[in-house]
């Protein structure tokens, strides 16, 4: 593909202008040579995008109903939407995965520190009102 070639539509581009979701692809310059070329993606790749955001978005939906029916605690409601597994959680808190499974367990929540709690929703950047509550 040449660089005049790479696809640029741009459907998920943010307005902020700090913040640009592009894919880095390899593409030929008028030179012959190989160069990294951002591409805001084309339509196919957009698609299945919005298909993979629409299934999260209902898994997270099924997780939020078995939190209200006392089944999970909201860290597994937020992780689901952030897209996070309790191995990336536990990465970006500097708890064990143990213990992330243990606190989304309602009973275990329930006697979470206030300190951990507040590691969680650094982790995950959403305040520890947002944590505690799945609205």
């Amino acid at each position: 593909m040449k660089v005049k070639d790479v696809p640029q539509d741009d459907e998920f581009l943010q307005p902020d202008g700090d913040v640009l979701l592009r894919d880095r692809t390899y593409a030929l310059d008028d030179d012959g040579k190989y160069r990294e070329i951002p591409s805001a993606g084309w339509a196919p790749k957009n698609e299945a995008i919005k298909f993979s955001w629409s299934n999260k978005s209902e898994e997270a939906q099924e997780i939020r109903k078995e939190v209200i029916a006392g089944k999970y605690s909201p860290i597994m409601y937020h992780m689901i939407r952030l897209l996070m597994t309790p191995r990336i959680l536990a990465d970006y808190t500097g708890l064990s995965k143990r213990k992330i499974n243990k606190l989304c367990k309602p009973k275990h929540f329930a006697s979470i520190k206030a300190e951990d709690l507040s590691h969680i929703a650094d982790a995950m950047n959403i305040s520890v009102e947002e944590l505690t509550s799945i609205d």
